[in-house]
């Protein structure tokens, strides 16, 4: 390990102490038998796989049912029907580059958990990242990761007197960069391993005694425990890479070569049980297709990646039989929209599905296909169904092993599990409730229920229907929401407390509202139905002022067409001349006539500005002869009964000007007897033409 790989290492492993200067150490151990009781000897492993930038699960799973709805939604980056692979259970296909997952689906060793997310989704790369790795509320700020606290729990006294006799080797191993998943409440959980093979020791024969009264020497105390301990995990980590074997070649990528130093690290003996590794790129905001063939792009080539690495760990564990022992489960900070964009990508999103892999899991597909709108906007996302964390519960609870109350310490609080691992939580009724916790064992397939398993009333979030023109001007009152639902069999009250308003749509009304005279700004819609007490279903809805109106311009003068790109509105106004036409296009071609036009854009919006503009069109004037000797011939067509013709020789002086009449044959005769030979300049003007051409006299 090079001095700069240490500086980075103890940025990771000993910052956090630095502001805990009274952080008890000792020599115990914690909790024998848990997943974390040793390192002696090997053990379960859990590779969790971070896919940065938000992965699309909608080309990623496909729910082969509601493609049409998909066509409709995304056809900038829609997979071809014949191409996608069929899982053959539940309306699902995968993505073309996905085989590999669809074989390890055959051989029972992939569970494919649909839909999750969590409350109030974070739109932002960092701050969503942070509440998957935290494990926190969305509306909370922790600085600890929930797998850097399951390891704080086991081992609250690390990192003093490790690495020890049982616990030789490292309790995590990053292979990416650090993340705030390992990182405990008073220290870093992991040891950065990018280049095992080239470990150098840092510092040789240092064992300083530090007064650890004061800060200054609890901080140097601890870089000196940090660097005997990078010395010795390292050299730990790097005598089991070189032991190590790789019986199958990964794939030529950054991800492949992170799997690679883990499948050596583990056949070559290191008893590590944690490991994180990362693939980048999935923020696909264009060219997540390729446009002449959809199967391919920058998100094909992600699924390829993450495909063939995966396949090939699992033959490698295979090989050296270990594949009993691993837990492999990818996340994404997000998924993306529903809709697809004008760039061949996609937006950030909400919900998606997510994967885990091995021997012991109790493979198959959790959750109900997503349900993709027929008109399906930019701003529609998918629903969560289930909460990320219900995920992490449940391999903490069916694959690490923990006593009663590390759930709570790592998480927060209890969550509902879900069947990761064979013979680990039964659930008879699927409902997601385990029968431990279930009063009531009978509910149908697909019901809503309540932390005790009991069916409540529900509907889903498609049943309603809120459209809005979304924008209004400051200081007037003509913003617009329009609301209507599908299920019309029940009465429904709608409360908005920012117009203090209360209203019902039933039969008397179609089961259809139009809110209008609304300003600027948010609102919260709740719908209760009538006779379900419990019921609540909230929507919230903003209307901002409109941005300015931009407009740009390009005429054709001998179509006589003025051209205008627009952007800010979905509906435009032009007045040409006095006449007044609308566009739903923000694009559009404008007949002109021949003279001056006068040009006026705008939007329903006045305080988005007005675009205007005036366009002469001249009428094409021939001339002939040219060269000239005697009389210039020139021919003005259109309706104007004279014309001015000046003429300037080659320095721009002006040496004749007519105001010539233009006679039926619509032939003017201009004499050029009195001039030189040489070059001039004629420009002929009129009410409708401006033209200028170059002349020869001889």
């Amino acid at each position: 390990m090079e001095r700069r790989d240490f500086l980075h290492n103890l940025s990771h492993l000993g910052a956090a102490s630095f502001f805990a200067p009274d952080l008890a150490f000792g020599s115990g151990l914690n909790n024998s038998n848990s997943y974390l009781s040793n390192t002696l000897s090997s053990g379960k492993v859990l590779v969790l796989v971070k896919l940065n930038g938000g992965n699309d699960g909608l080309n990623t799973i496909v729910p082969l049912n509601q493609l049409s709805n998909l066509n409709n939604a995304r056809p900038h980056v829609i997979l071809p029907e014949n191409k996608i692979i069929n899982l053959g259970e539940k309306d699902l296909g995968l993505h073309p580059e996905l085989s590999g997952f669809k074989s390890l689906y055959n051989e029972e060793r992939l569970k494919i958990i649909q839909n999750v997310g969590y409350e109030t989704p974070d739109f932002s790369h960092f701050r969503s990242m942070d509440i998957w790795e935290s494990a926190s509320d969305y509306n909370k700020f922790v600085t600890s990761g929930w797998m850097g606290r399951y390891i704080g729990d086991q081992h609250p006294e690390y990192p003093q007197n490790y690495p020890n006799n049982q616990y030789p080797d490292p309790l995590s191993v990053e292979l990416g960069s650090p993340s705030l998943l390992l990182t405990a409440k008073n220290s870093f959980t992991s040891f950065i391993a990018r280049n095992p093979e080239d470990f150098k020791e840092i510092i040789t024969d240092f064992d300083n005694v530090y007064d650890t009264s004061s800060k200054r020497g609890t901080k140097l105390d601890y870089i000196q425990l940090v660097g005997k301990q990078s010395n010795l995990y390292g050299a730990v980590v790097k005598e089991a890479y070189e032991s190590g074997v790789c019986k199958f070649d990964y794939n030529p990528s950054d991800l492949g070569e992170q799997f690679e130093k883990v499948t050596k690290l583990i056949s070559g003996g290191l008893n590590t049980r944690i490991y994180l590794v990362e693939l980048g790129g999935f923020d696909t905001h264009d060219t997540q297709v390729d446009q002449s063939d959809h199967t391919k792009g920058a998100h094909a080539i992600l699924m390829k990646t993450l495909n063939d690495t995966i396949l090939t760990f699992m033959q490698n564990m295979d090989d050296i039989k270990r594949s009993d022992d691993l837990l492999v489960m990818t996340y994404s900070e997000f998924g993306r929209t529903i809709a697809s964009n004008g760039s061949m990508g996609t937006d950030h999103g909400t919900a998606a599905p997510l994967f885990v892999f091995g021997n012991k899991v109790d493979s198959g597909v959790l959750g109900n296909n997503p349900i993709i709108p027929s008109n399906a906007q930019w701003q529609d996302n998918l629903e969560s169904e289930f909460d990320f964390r219900q995920v992490y519960s449940s391999i903490m609870n069916q694959w690490l092993t923990v006593n009663p109350t590390t759930e709570e310490e790592v998480l927060f609080k209890k969550f509902d599990q879900l069947s990761i691992i064979q013979g680990k939580y039964i659930d008879t009724d699927g409902d997601g409730v385990s029968d431990d916790r279930d009063l009531c064992n009978t509910t149908p397939i697909g019901a809503m229920v309540n932390t005790d398993g009991c069916e409540i009333f529900s509907l889903p979030a498609n049943n309603y229907s809120i459209q809005t023109n979304g924008v209004s001007c400051s200081g007037k009152t003509n913003g617009i929401i329009t609301i209507g639902v599908d299920n019309t069999e029940h009465v429904y009250n709608l409360s908005i407390p920012e117009t203090k308003g209360l209203y019902i749509l039933n039969t008397e009304n179609d089961h259809q509202l139009v809110i209008d005279e609304l300003e600027i700004g948010s609102y919260t819609l709740n719908f209760k139905v009538e006779g379900q007490e419990s019921y609540l279903q909230t929507f919230e809805i903003g209307i901002t002022e409109p941005p300015a109106l931009s407009a740009k311009s390009s005429v054709n003068q001998k179509g006589k067409t003025m051209t205008v790109n627009l952007s800010g509105s979905d509906l435009y106004y032009s007045e040409v001349n006095g006449e007044r036409r609308s566009y739903k296009l923000d694009n559009f071609t404008l007949q002109l006539r021949p003279g001056m036009n006068t040009v006026k854009i705008s939007t329903p919006q006045e305080c988005q500005g007005v675009h205007v503009e005036q366009v002469f069109i001249s009428e094409q004037v021939k001339h002939y002869p040219n060269p000239v000797q005697g009389e210039l011939n020139l021919v003005v067509p259109g309706q104007d009964r004279e014309t001015i013709v000046a003429i300037y020789n080659r320095t721009g002086s002006l040496i004749k000007r007519y105001k010539e009449q233009i006679p039926f044959s619509r032939i003017v005769k201009v004499s050029t007897l009195s001039l030189k030979t040489g070059f001039y300049v004629v420009k002929v003007n009129g009410q409708t033409v401006e033209q200028t051409f170059k002349m020869i006299k001889r």
